[in-house]
């Protein structure tokens, strides 16, 4: 009896969210997709302030559960909330570690791509992110933070991705510099998700001209993946926009699609990381 009222007031909270005028407006003026993600940032940012980024966290869950975002995952909501959490507190230590694993992990990222894109000057080069990263002493929030601090990179050096690519070789060993790079290419995606699906297919053939040939398939995957996400997770979309690119880089891309489609079919609860 307690659990079933439990449940009850978990679904009358996620049915209030969805409700909220604020996320309704989201709803009518975009379609599913990152745009829309992002329209409810300020309303995710006032739960930050007024409570904590774990609760903003589960609402955003909840808008993906109520089936009103059209989503499959809260990743782009859990980075705005990252975002939100680092002017909250204006300590990245604090800020990350009020983020909880939800939304796969996208506040810790946020968090830390927030602190590098406006913290402290000389505390925000990767030399110095690395040192925190390492500081965790827990193995997968190392792992996130690592994944974030490409993320940051991505911003640092967003007119120049060689030169963001070569940040992250030097942040440490293969293992550090693969991870960096891989918050590095979903960033590199993730500019432009906002534009929606037809406007990202006009960006996404060109997205990873000038990458060293050893470091393509990667970025290749990350425009699959961010395919997904501009086209509110529509796989056959996604996959029409992969074939557009060049040929050589279009079944990396589509690997990209492909693993947003597992994380969607293992679904919220899933132990899922980026």
């Amino acid at each position: 009896m307690k659990n079933a009222a439990l449940l009850l007031l978990c679904l009358l909270g996620t049915a209030a969210n969805a409700q909220d005028p604020f996320v309704k407006q989201c709803i009518e003026k975009h379609p599913p997709g990152g745009a829309r993600a992002q329209c409810v940032t300020p309303w995710l940012d006032g739960i930050v302030t007024r409570q904590s980024a774990a609760a903003a966290l589960e609402a955003a869950e909840g808008l993906v559960k109520s089936g009103v975002m059209n989503v499959n995952d809260c990743h782009i909501m859990g980075h705005a909330i990252g975002h939100s959490s680092w002017r909250k507190e204006r300590d990245l230590g604090r800020a990350f570690r009020a983020c909880t694993s939800a939304c796969i992990q996208g506040c810790m990222h946020g968090s830390v791509e927030a602190f590098m894109i406006d913290g402290p000057a000389g505390e925000t080069t990767p030399a110095r992110v690395r040192v925190f990263c390492d500081s965790l002493g827990d193995r997968v929030k190392r792992r996130q933070c690592l994944h974030g601090l490409g993320h940051g990179i991505a911003y640092q050096y967003r007119k120049d991705l060689q030169a963001a690519a070569n940040a992250c070789e030097t942040v440490g060993g293969r293992h550090e510099a693969d991870l960096c790079l891989g918050g590095l290419w979903m960033q590199w995606a993730h500019f432009r998700i906002h534009l929606g699906a037809e406007a990202y297919a006009k960006v996404a053939p060109t997205m990873c001209d000038g990458v060293r040939a050893d470091l393509l398939p990667e970025c290749a995957r990350a425009v699959g993946g961010g395919a997904m996400f501009a086209a509110g997770h529509d796989p056959a979309r996604s996959g029409e926009i992969c074939r557009l690119l060049p040929a050589e880089q279009r079944r990396d891309c589509q690997r990209g699609v492909d693993y947003e489609v597992r994380m969607i079919r293992g679904g919220l609860n899933e132990a899922h990381h980026h």
